[in-house]
Parts: structure tokens; sequence; C-alpha cells
């Protein structure tokens, strides 16, 4: 059930699987290895790939891209998580902001912003969601006041990860209260460095640190509106469905497993071994669903009700993966403990799995998901 791949794709991930068996990546992690999880970016190994146009190989060449395809950078995800390399930074800066500029940048952001994350030399996080709206984003408070020159943004962003590392967020920000809620969202690039942006820890059980984002009179210039006033709705419902091919999910989850089976071997316990050859099978389809997916965005077709069955079915498979780890493991073993606690986000990152099946349920015409 492994998806068919050229051998073109074949020969790029021999390349990226050389580089990344370099004794100096395997040193850079080893060294991360003790570090707590809000530090464990591994920068000599980001800008490793970036010298090499790898971390953004369906970029642009202009932009420190290889002018590839969708197929690259799913490949790029999958070996980053086969090779135990933090991927959190990868997803937040390139499968998320830097797609999202990608898509709806003007020429001159594009150009300002991308080359240096397609190097490995900056990251970049989005900053969405709000504590009272959830994964309902048509209810997000943080609004944009127009200024004369530009915007000042007022607001709480919650849940966010790497914000203390990155230089700049794009931020989702109310500028209009007429007609419906999805009519009024504007997207904007914002500084971190601001004083009027605050960072604050919020306590959570997942590795990654979460922090809170207050927005206070932050300025931004009306060079950094991203995309249309007013527009964001739409462009943020597109950059979603490109995010939501299920790969990072499916290569996590095919990960932990590897990890869950040689506890499983180690136990010879039949109902274990049992429930670990379903979630090797349950994987093997979720990797063909999500490369379905990247070869869809391949041919310019972002079908949000597929993306959205590619995202909860490959994120909740990290669940299962995380359970029959406890099971197997022992609430004593490190790697179990870490898989039950970044489990639960990845549920809820992207879109909640109940919105994922909300989406699903009305493209079957069945209404909203009880």
């Amino acid at each position: 059930m492994n998806p068919t791949l050229t051998p073109e794709l074949d020969l790029f991930r021999q390349e990226l699987r050389g580089l990344l068996a370099r004794p100096e990546v395997a040193a850079e992690l080893a060294a991360l290895a003790g570090t707590p999880a809000e530090d464990r970016f591994p920068a000599a190994t980001y800008r490793l790939l970036g010298e090499h146009q790898l971390l953004a190989p369906a970029w642009p060449r202009r932009y420190g891209g290889r002018d590839a395809t969708s197929a690259h950078a799913a490949i790029v995800q999958e070996e980053l998580s086969a090779h135990g390399i933090p991927d959190m930074p990868f997803i937040n800066t390139i499968t998320n902001a830097g797609a999202l500029l990608l898509f709806v940048a003007d020429a001159e952001q594009k150009a300002r912003f991308l080359p240096s994350l397609a190097a490995g030399l900056a990251t970049m996080v989005v900053l969405y969601t709000e504590a009272e709206a959830g994964s309902d984003l048509a209810s997000l408070r943080t609004r944009a006041e127009r200024a004369e020159d530009g915007w000042r943004l007022y607001g709480a962003k919650w849940y966010a990860v790497q914000v203390r590392r990155a230089g700049y967020a794009v931020v989702a920000a109310r500028t209009s209260e007429r007609g419906r809620a999805e009519a009024g969202i504007t997207l904007f690039l914002v500084a971190l460095d601001d004083p009027g942006v605050t960072v604050s820890l919020v306590e959570s059980l997942y590795p990654d640190p979460f922090y809170e984002v207050l927005l206070d009179g932050v300025h931004v210039p009306s060079s950094d509106v991203l995309g249309p006033v007013d527009g964001g709705w739409f462009v943020l419902a597109a950059a979603l469905a490109i995010e939501r091919t299920g790969v990072d999910y499916i290569a996590k989850a095919t990960s932990w497993l590897e990890i869950v089976a040689r506890q499983v071997e180690a136990l010879d316990d039949p109902v274990l071994s049992d429930r670990l050859a379903s979630l090797q099978t349950q994987a093997a389809a979720g990797r063909v669903l999500a490369w379905r997916m990247v070869e869809r965005q391949q041919q310019g077709d972002l079908n949000a009700e597929e993306a959205a069955m590619a995202k909860w079915f490959n994120s909740e498979l990290c669940v299962k993966a995380a359970q029959l780890a406890l099971d197997a493991g022992g609430p004593a073993d490190d790697a179990s403990v870490a898989m039950l606690r970044e489990a639960p986000g990845l549920t809820l990152s992207a879109g909640g799995s109940e919105i994922m099946l909300g989406i699903i349920a009305s493209s079957l015409g069945l209404g909203a998901a009880s």
C-alpha cells in the first residue's frame, strides 16, 4: 500500500538521507537530547538543509528552493521524523507560515521573508487560535484598527509554539464587524520584537511549550498586510487545506509505531501484537491517504473535505499509537510518556478532530457531526 514514487523522487530521498546521516547532524541531536523542549532546535542541521536547498524544495529557486513539488516537501517531512529531528520549526516555518506566504504574499513580501526561511536562518509562526474561539476561527476577537501609517493590533493569541525563537508571526485579526463573521478577517505579518508584544508561558503537558501572545497596540505597516483586507478567511481556508495533507501526522505515527514494535516484541504478548498489527495496517492506509492529498495538491486541487479526512485519520492514529506505547512500555517508559504528552495536541493542531469530522460530514450531506 506504499505510494509509487518516481525514480527522481527516490534519488531525492537518498540525497536527503545522505545529508542527514552526516556525523555533525548526529552530534547536534545528541547535544540537544538533554535540553528543555523549547531549546531543541537543531539550528545547524536546518542551516545545512537550507544550504542544499532541501529545507523548502518545493519553493522557487529565487527564494531558496529547487522549483520542485509538494512530493519533495513531503519526503523532507518523512525523513525529518524518521531521523528523530525536531520538526516543529519545519512545520511552523515551512509548511504553515512559509506556504501561506508563497500562496498569498506580494512579490516584495516574498523576497523579504522567504529566502531566510528556506535557508534555515529564520523561523516564523502563525497566530490564529484564541482562548475563547478555539477551533472556531470565525469568532476570533483580536482586532486591527487603522492607523495613519498602517494598523494597530489588540488582542491575545493562545496555544502558540516556538514563539520565542521566531522573528515574525502571521496574525489573524478582525478588521470589520459588518456582515458575516468570516468576511471581516485580515492577516498581518507582525514583528515579535515589537514593544507591544508580550509572550508568556502557558503551563501544559505538551512537550513543546505553549505560549500566550498579547498584542497591545502593535504597529503593523500597510506593507505587512498579507493578502486582501477583510479577505483573510478565504486565504486561511486554502492555507489550512495545504496544511492538512496528513503527511506530518503519519510520519510521526510511523516513527512512533517503530518504537512501539520494539516494546511489543520484547513482551511477546499476543494481544498487544494483534493491536500493533492493526495499527501498522492503519498506518499503511494513512500514508496512502496522505500521499493522495500530496498528489492532489500537485494538480492544484485543494480539496478541503479530503484534506480533513487525511488530517483526522492520521492525527487520531498518533493517539492510538501513544495508547499502545503506554500499555506496552508502561508509565515509567520515557518514550511512552513523550508520545502521550504530544498526541492530544496533534488532534487539535490545524483544526480539531471534531471540526474535521464536521467538514467530512457536511461533504457527505450528513449535516454537522455530533
